[in-house]
């Protein structure tokens, strides 16, 4: 199948497939008119490669299981602790994540009271004193 028939089969486009294959993720043969000839088999590669890539895994990942996967040496086993050890990784993010939502909210209170008290300055400055004493002897 064409590099098209691949992409509309996988749902990935045509330019991140040509791209996979510059990665050697996935491997085409080359018809006589130089056009890029796929196997069936390769849907399952892309399919793997796709979702692995929507579980966050990187290219350097895939690179390295790509092949285990298409020879079929990737187990099980070895699928389930490379997802708990991304499970680790989000967890750090969302740790990261947390801890700088804490900072932002910390901060917005911060400017809030800065706002208060430049406000309660500001009201200050601009009354005198004879307009409290006008206002209290009126």
């Amino acid at each position: 199948m064409k590099v098209s028939e691949l992409a509309e089969r996988t749902k990935v486009s045509a330019h991140r497939l040509r791209r996979y294959e510059a990665m050697g993720l996935i491997v085409a043969q080359r018809n006589a008119s130089g056009y890029r000839e796929f196997t069936d088999r390769t849907v399952r590669e892309v399919i793997f490669i796709s979702m692995s890539r929507e579980l966050g895994f990187s290219l350097k990942y895939l690179s390295e299981y790509v092949p285990l996967y298409r020879a079929g040496t990737l187990t099980f086993d070895q699928m389930v602790d490379n997802m708990r050890h991304r499970i680790a990784e989000v967890d750090v993010q969302i740790a990261a994540h947390q801890a700088l939502r804490k900072k932002l909210v910390s901060h917005i209170a911060w400017l809030k009271k800065r706002k208060r008290e430049f406000a309660k300055r500001a009201l200050d400055k601009s009354s005198s004193p004879w307009s409290r004493n006008r206002e209290s002897k009126s």
